[in-house]
């Protein structure tokens, strides 16, 4: 196995953990008193990310060409730490909502590099499985770590009948941030990608 190959394999794994914890937690946190946005905006609010998502994908090939893979991915990583400290840090209806566009760039600028990445980088005999593994991860593995993870941090920070969000947002923030820090340090493909049949 290839250093890099392990190295992204780990961050994917973090970074899907770290992914679903919006999922957990951000109605919940969108409704608290400590930011007060209706339960009937909630959805709405959440789609902000998916709208993001698709006008990020539509400029990643350019953002993939000017950055590199890994400035990319870091970027990716990055997006969720930034919005998990925004969460923490600055909960005001409008800085929460505003903050929601970072989900395109999580989404796009990693989970979709990733897999261009494996279609790039991975012999057409490894392709599929690979494709397979670190879906696995993202899909799978991660989010079901995440879900037994998040509840139970959740309540660790519960406050009667609310929870104490900004102590609870900085962990998923700090693991983001490390993986981040990890896959910028670690993370050394090879400038080419492998040439199929070799």
């Amino acid at each position: 196995a290839k250093p890099y190959v392990l190295v992204l394999f780990v961050v994917t794994f973090f970074d899907a953990a770290v992914h679903q914890c919006y999922f957990i937690w951000t109605g919940r946190f969108l409704t608290s008193p400590d930011v007060g946005i209706a339960g009937n905006w909630v959805m709405p609010v959440m789609s902000i990310g998916q709208v993001a998502e698709v006008g990020t994908m539509a400029l990643l090939g350019l953002v993939l060409k000017k950055l590199g893979w890994r400035t990319t991915m870091t970027l990716g990583v990055l997006g969720h730490a930034v919005r998990f400290a925004v969460f923490a840090l600055a909960p005001s209806p409008a800085v929460v909502i505003a903050v929601n566009v970072l989900h395109g760039v999580c989404y796009a600028f990693f989970f979709a590099t990733v897999y261009i990445f494996v279609d790039e980088f991975f012999p057409k005999d490894a392709r599929s499985s690979a494709q397979g593994l670190f879906n696995f991860l993202i899909l799978g593995l991660g989010p079901f770590v995440a879900n037994f993870v998040w509840t139970d941090l959740g309540e660790k920070y519960k406050v009667g009948e609310s929870y104490d969000f900004h102590a609870l947002f900085l962990v998923p923030s700090g693991v983001a941030f490390a993986a981040a820090a990890f896959l910028f340090l670690f993370f050394r493909p090879p400038a080419k990608a492998v040439p199929d049949g070799h």
